[in-house]
């Protein structure tokens, strides 16, 4: 297997599971507490107010990285395991029957 496989089948994976944090925002079995920190995410990711500007090189964008990354790992150890699971297995298929764009005015 090529590294350009394996860099779309990472791509395949983390779109899935993007996807499936957002069937965990709106499965009503995610406590608050998570939701509430995935609106924070969202919110900070999307503002020009950084805690180290993004014009410094290299470590300005670090902190956005680092953040966010916390922030999801929190997120993701918020959740129940089985909503989480029920969750993925949604946007597995979501993305068998193609697309993440179609689901979200479905449901």
């Amino acid at each position: 297997m090529g590294w350009v496989a394996r860099v779309k089948d990472k791509a395949r994976a983390l779109k899935i599971e993007l996807h499936a944090m957002w069937f965990a925002f709106k499965h009503p079995g995610t406590p608050w507490v998570a939701k509430a920190i995935l609106v924070a995410l969202l919110l900070y990711a999307a503002s020009p107010i950084d805690i180290i500007p993004d014009f410094i090189p290299f470590f300005g964008m670090l902190d956005d990285i680092v953040i966010i990354a916390v922030g999801l790992w929190l997120v993701r150890r918020l959740i129940p395991d089985d909503v989480m699971a029920e969750c993925r297995e949604k946007a597995r298929t979501v993305d068998r029957e193609g697309g993440l764009i179609r689901s979200l005015f479905r449901d």
